[in-house]
């Protein structure tokens, strides 16, 4: 029992050690959809007023990504991030 207590605790350490960023989840954006993903990032930073559109939930050992919820924007979940690895969400519309 002692043993899978400990193994237990390493893996939330890890887990929390690579819980990705919003600095990351931008980088995949970039990646997956270029320069409209580049260009849609810009408008929704723009429009949220300088806050940043992309916004992060941080359950220590995974992340929520999702945009606007606060303003002009209605909030709409982007995707999750564990282990280092990006999700896009199913119901995300930005593809």
């Amino acid at each position: 029992m002692k043993r899978l207590a400990i193994l237990g605790g390493i893996v939330v350490v890890v887990l929390a050690l690579t819980n990705p960023n919003e600095a990351a989840f931008r980088d995949y954006v970039r990646e997956k959809q270029g320069i409209a993903g580049s260009l849609g990032l810009a408008v929704t930073d723009l429009l949220s007023g300088g806050k940043g559109g992309i916004r992060r939930d941080n359950y220590l050992v995974a992340s929520r990504f999702y945009l606007g919820g606060d303003g002009i924007i209605p909030r709409q979940d982007l995707g999750w991030g564990i282990a280092g690895k990006i999700f896009e969400s199913g119901n995300s519309r930005r593809r």
